[in-house]
Formats: C-alpha cells, structure tokens, sequence
C-alpha cells in the first residue's frame, strides 16, 4: 500500500477501487436522519430563545437574516440560549459560551461584490484551533483560550481590508481575500467560528468540575448552533468549503457529516470539501481512557450515527470517525488534509495525553509511524482523500498560511476545493531516497512525475517548559527542516491572529 513519508509538499492519492467502498444502506441513512431530528431540533415553537449572554457589540443570530445585511463588512453574530418552554430546561445543545462562561459568538461577511440574481451562494467556514484541555492543570494552562479570542477588530473591515494587513504582517491570513486555483473565495459568504471551549469543538459537557475549577466543554453548542444559522440562510447553496487549523481542523468530518445529512434530507445535493490543516489526529489510550469523556462528544457524534460507545476507547478512534464520514460521503466532496512530518505541537499533545510508550522508539517517529500508517490504509480505501504532507518542523495558521507557501500546494489544494467535481490526477509510484514508497499525484497531462528531494524526520521534540500553549518564543526542533514559525504565530492559530500576537506581546 501507498506510505507516507518525510518529503518536500509532495501529494498523496489512493488507489483503490471504487467497489471497496462501502456504501450506506438506506436504513442506516433514515435512522441517522431520525438521530439529527429528534436529538438536535432547531427553531420550534417549543424553545425559547433567550440573548442576555450576548456581547452588546454583536447581533442575535437567530433574529437576523443574511439579507439584512450589507456586502463586504464582517458582523459578529451571537447564537441564542435555548430552552424548553414547557419546562424551563435547556435543548440539546442549547447552551453556546465560551469555557470560563463568558459569552461566545461567530463572525461572517458577505462578499464585497453582491451576488446578482439568481446567482449560486457559496460559503466559507473557518473554525479556528487553540489546543485542548482535560483536567484541572492543563485548563489553567489554557485559560486564555477559555475565552472569545480578541477579535472585534475586523467589525466593520472588508475581507480585503484584512487581507492587506496579512500581507504586510506574518504568520496567518485569511481566505475570504485569496483565490485559489480556479476558486475565487472573494465570492463566498465568510463564516469564522472561533474555539474557546478547548474540547475540539464538539463537547456537550456544561458545568465540569476540575478539582474545584469549573469548564464549559461546549463546543459541539457553539458550532451547532452557528450551522443552523447557516442552515436557515442558506437553504440551497451551490459550493461549501469547511477548512480549520489543529484543533479546529480535527472536527471537520463531523461537521461534514452533518452538513451533508441536512441538506441530503431536503433533497439538495450541495457540494461540501474539507481542507483540514494539522488536525489533532491521534488518540492514545491513556486519554481516552481516563479524559476523554469529560469532553463528552456522545451527543454529537452519535447524533450523526456514529457508533460511538464502540469506538470511544478505541486508539483508532479518528481514524474510525474519519472512515465512517467517507463511507457516506459523495464521491465528487474532495476531503484533504494538510500535516508537516515533524510537528511539535502535535507531538506535544501527543505526549501530554499519555502516547509516548514506546520506550524503545523516538517520539517524533512513534507519532509519524502511526501517523503514517493511519493515513495511508485510509487513503487506500477512499479515493476522495488526499493528504499534503510539508517536509519540515511546523504547525498551522489561519487561512492555510504555511500551507500557501509551499511549492504545488496550490495546485495540490485546487482540485481539493473544486466547485466541480474532482479531477482525476494520474499517479505515478516513485521510491525516494528513503526507501520508502510513495504515490505522487502528477499534472493530469504529463506521464512523469518529478520527484522531490526526500529528507528524514530525525529526533523526536521536547514539550515546551510548563506550558502546552507558549507565547512569544520560538519553538526549535532538532529537525533538518528550513521552515521554522513563531510559537505566536503557530500556537494560537485562530483567525486573523495578527491582534492576539500583539495583545501577548
């Protein structure tokens, strides 16, 4: 089979057949169906919806329709409480705020052009990233991403009045300002969910005690709840690309899922792509056990049909996750995924929750081995799913900064996010240097595929002093990679981070 291994920004696509895919019985499609109904019903009768945890600055979401408002200017948007009005409790995923329970709220922009006519919607959906935590150290580690990151100051600004400034900055940027390949993102309906709650966006767990330090895991409320205002504004939208960094790129086949599903069950068949960007992939068994449930992502994720209570200590549990999304998935939903071979952050992580038991093996090569492995059985079942992987010591941003500055990713992400279907990449198998094999995607009308040169991962990195989020230093890994970023640039990873770099200092 196909492996992963160190090298410059070269492409990966399996090589399966298409018959290997399995295929969700229609059974399985009402039940899922049913789930998504009965467990998160949205603007009934039966709820009220209440805005007093809602900032003064920002909009009541539920109340305000996309057409109110004007094209070319960034709105902040608050998701309301909603309770059971016969009696008085909250519905399932009713409860959106930020994890020290403080208020949360989204941001979005209409493109700066106005759509004419009958002209087809697209939409943009960034969720950011900001690490993770689980007990009552590594939350007062976190706690400035315990709450809204500082980003009012794009109210008002143009996604090209922020581009600007990215590009006289450094470190992030922001997509609503960019054409890639043949997408023209300047044309989409922009919506940034920002992170807050340090459960990867999917918890449904309010009111959790660390030893005498309460959490509002709420995730899965926060983003919930800003999809069905997408939902309601969007009834039939041509083109939607979900894309996030680390902890934000970890959900987003959940999200696919989901979005797929409801418009699936309206009879509309809206194209939906993934460019997910260092997710926080691995889930080894000391967290699962032990921490995992905290977060408790039950009720997302089997509101999707996932068979959770299966997989919940499973160490393959993305991968699980990751296989049952494409087994539903449309053939033409191009789903990618963006990784450095040697990523300090997620290797961090790796270790804090309990994954370094490999005595006998380097960190960093434990986790790229079960990296490797994962990725490449996944990309032999599903034709669907690519992976870029940048040859060299980093983690992401927003806007897929990093990611833009390699050589063939634009080319790499272009037929990813097509608003087409997806163009067949002949594949060509080419041993490096390494001796490992690998499948390079080559132009569609050249029979040969350049190689790039390979170079090794090499000793594992050490977790940051005293912190699992560091601020205004350098991280510096004993990697033979030329690409090295700013913790406060790499770490925070949420949109438009250029404020928060200077807020830390």
């Amino acid at each position: 089979r196909a492996r992963l291994s160190s090298f410059t920004a070269l492409t990966l696509k399996s090589s399966r057949s298409s018959a290997h895919k399995s295929i969700i019985s229609m059974k399985q499609r009402i039940a899922t169906f049913l789930l998504l109904s009965a467990a998160m019903a949205n603007g009934d009768d039966s709820t009220i919806i209440s805005y007093k945890n809602c900032d003064a600055n920002s909009l009541p979401a539920e109340n305000t329709s996309i057409s109110t408002l004007n094209n070319g200017q960034f709105y902040k948007m608050c998701p309301g409480s909603h309770k059971h009005s016969n009696n008085d409790t909250f519905a399932t995923l009713g409860q959106p705020k930020c994890g020290d329970g403080s208020n949360f709220a989204f941001y979005l922009t209409r493109p700066e052009q106005p759509q004419q006519g009958e002209q087809p919607q697209k939409v943009l959906i960034e969720l950011s990233g900001g690490g993770a935590c689980w007990d009552k150290g590594t939350c007062a580690l976190q706690s400035f991403f315990l709450k809204m990151p500082p980003l009012d100051f794009v109210l008002g600004m143009s996604c090209s009045d922020v581009g600007k400034i990215a590009e006289v900055s450094e470190g992030w940027d922001i997509l609503c300002a960019r054409t890639v390949g043949e997408t023209d993102f300047t044309e989409y309906n922009t919506i940034v969910i920002p992170y807050c709650t340090q459960d990867v966006h999917l918890g449904d767990a309010a009111e959790v005690l660390y030893d005498g330090t309460t959490i509002q895991h709420v995730g899965g409320h926060n983003t919930y709840r800003t999809l069905q205002w997408v939902f309601d504004n969007f009834e039939d939208p041509s083109h939607i690309v979900l894309t996030g960094c680390s902890a934000g790129a970890t959900p987003l086949p959940v999200f696919y899922h989901m979005i797929k599903e409801h418009y699936k069950a309206r009879g509309r068949n809206v194209k939906v792509n993934i460019i997910s960007d260092s997710p926080v992939y691995l889930t080894p068994r000391n967290f699962l056990e032990n921490h995992f449930q905290f977060w408790n992502h039950e009720t997302v994720m089997k509101s999707i049909g996932f068979d959770y209570d299966t997989h919940q200590e499973d160490v393959q549990y993305a991968s699980a996750v990751l296989d049952y999304v494409l087994d539903g998935s449309d053939d033409t939903d191009g789903i990618g995924l963006v990784s450095h071979n040697d990523d300090a952050i997620s290797v961090m992580y790796y270790i804090a929750m309990g994954g370094d038991d490999d005595t006998k093996t380097s960190v960093q090569t434990q986790w790229w081995s079960e990296m490797n492995n994962s990725w490449s059985q996944t990309m032999n079942e599903h034709e669907n799913f690519d992976v870029f992987i940048i040859n060299g010591s980093g983690h992401c941003s927003s806007g897929l900064y990093f990611a833009n500055q390699q050589p063939d990713f634009e080319k790499w992400v272009s037929n990813i996010v097509s608003s087409t279907s997806l163009i067949p990449v002949q594949q060509e198998t080419v041993v490096m240097n390494t001796s490992v094999t690998m499948t390079a995607a080559t132009d569609p009308t050249s029979a040969k595929t350049e190689a790039y040169e390979s170079r090794p991962v090499e000793s594992p990195v050490s977790p940051m002093n005293n912190t699992l989020l560091s601020s205004g230093s350098e991280i510096d890994t004993p990697s033979t990679a030329t690409l090295k970023t700013s913790a406060g640039h790499t770490l925070v990873a949420t949109f438009l981070c250029l404020q928060l770099c200077l807020l830390l200092g």
